[in-house]
């Protein structure tokens, strides 16, 4: 007799979902499934707004990743007219985007999914979660939200805001940080540096305790990233695809993604798959891991001294636990890098040249924290929006965050525990730090249900109430 677990909501993720896994006669899972349950339709809401206005209003699609959001309208409006931006408005944004990233990681790796690395996955869901982490080690916690707010600051200074900037426009930059400002920004990279360092020792002794489960949940995908020759690239380059065996299978410019991706629709789900067109008996994930992967220059000493050694021990297959050693490799790339354009990089050249809207195709993509998202536009002669296609990382992610919830629940059901089965489960999810929608739950204060069934037929339901 076959049965159903689902887990619904699923806490601790931006967004709202939850999570079926289909058992056989057996008990044996042979599938499972991440369904995304709400609908925003941002798609048909930006149809018919101006161009020239999309990253700011692209920027507010999200409250976590909203720089990602207005770079990637930004580009792909300045590769449809055609231009060129100033080496110094580059720079500037680069810095914006370096805060943007040293703050999403700190969220995800600490906030959320800190929890379950720090406390333990067997923790009862009460007591694991950032709260409980300030009492258990506050000076640990103290630190991690010390980088979330170095990272928020330096968007707020380069981008004029620290949730939605609106200093990058097309063409450029609008304006530019003061000597003063660029000088404390030197100095908060350096302190972002000695604790992103200092994290990554406990970080690497709490992961090293997880290797079964980390070799339980394999991912036997292509990565798919943005890169610059062989650098890391957040904000320019081609998309590469490279397989398990670091062979790059297919390089192409973002303009081209249309023929070489393909989005499906998935069974109850309002968020859609995306394979490789041509080919789709394969696929791939994108973010940090996949960046590193394709990737092997981060242009920074410190990061790169930590990913020749995260390459040095790729011996094995990609799991989905490594994205989060791939993002403290980042939150130290992002470190460096403030520090390094705010005190040596910047010359006080120029910062804006003259973007003018025409009709016709807009495409454009940055590395989101979580990864590959893309922007494609079609405006008419006046510069207005007829159709938009927005391709967002999770959705790039959505295969492979299955497979991976099938292997947690093969790895946590023969336990016989439901409140750790429920657990495990999240946690494998908030490895891919899913971006759902610009909402994020209130940690500890979800309720959670699990439901096993049989042939439509409720035999038992696992629940545990919102915690107050």
């Amino acid at each position: 007799m076959s049965r159903t677990i689902t887990v619904n909501p699923v806490t601790r993720i931006e967004g709202h979902a939850k999570i079926t896994l289909d058992l056989d006669d057996g008990g044996k899972v042979v599938s499972s499934h991440l369904q995304v349950l709400e609908m925003r339709g941002f798609e048909k809401l930006l149809t018919g707004m101006e161009l020239r206005k999309m990253p700011l209003i692209t920027a507010r699609i999200c409250g976590v990743c909203p720089a990602a959001q207005l770079l990637a309208a930004i580009n792909a409006i300045e590769a449809g007219a055609g231009i060129e931006v100033p080496a110094e408005a580059k720079l500037l944004r680069e810095l914006l985007y370096m805060g943007h990233i040293l703050h999403s990681h700190a969220l995800s790796v600490f906030v959320l999914s800190g929890p379950d690395l720090l406390l333990g996955v067997e923790a009862p869901a009460a007591e694991r979660n950032v709260f409980n982490l300030l009492k258990v080690n506050p000076g640990l916690a103290k630190k991690v939200l010390r980088l979330r707010s170095i990272g928020q600051k330096v968007v707020e200074i380069v981008g004029g805001r620290g949730v939605h900037p609106v200093t990058a426009v097309p063409g450029g930059m609008a304006s530019r940080p003061s000597a003063e400002q660029l000088a404390t920004m030197v100095k908060w990279g350096q302190e972002a540096v000695e604790i992103v360092e200092e994290m990554a020792g406990v970080l690497r002794e709490r992961l090293d305790k997880l290797r079964d489960f980390r070799d339980a949940v394999q991912l036997p995908f292509q990565s798919l990233a943005l890169s610059h020759g062989g650098s890391a690239s957040f904000l320019e380059g081609d998309l590469v695809l490279q397989d398990q065996v670091g062979a790059i299978t297919r390089t192409f410019p973002v303009s081209d993604y249309a023929a070489q991706l393909v989005e499906h629709v998935m069974p109850g789900s309002y968020m859609k798959a995306v394979r490789l067109r041509g080919d789709e008996s394969q696929t791939f994930f994108v973010g940090p891991l996949a960046r590193l992967n394709v990737n092997y220059r981060t242009g920074a000493p410190q990061s790169q001294e930590m990913l020749d050694a995260f390459r040095a021990g790729r011996q094995r297959p990609d799991a989905a636990l490594d994205f989060v050693e791939a993002r403290v490799i980042e939150m130290m790339l992002s470190a460096e890098r403030i520090s390094s354009i705010a005190g040596e990089e910047l010359t006080g050249g120029p910062i804006l040249v003259p973007c003018e809207i025409k009709g016709g195709r807009y495409v454009g993509a940055v590395e989101a924290p979580r990864g590959v998202l893309i922007h494609d536009y079609t405006a008419d002669a006046h510069g207005i929006v007829t159709a938009v296609n927005l391709i967002v990382a999770t959705q790039n992610n959505y295969i492979a965050i299955d497979h991976a919830l099938k292997a947690a629940g093969e790895y946590y059901l023969p336990q016989k525990n439901d409140s750790l089965l429920m657990n495990g489960l999240e946690f494998a999810l908030r490895c891919f730090d899913p971006c759902l929608s610009c909402a994020t739950h209130a940690v500890g204060r979800m309720p959670m249900e699990v439901v096993l069934s049989s042939g439509g037929r409720t035999i038992r339901t696992i629940g545990r109430r919102a915690e107050r």
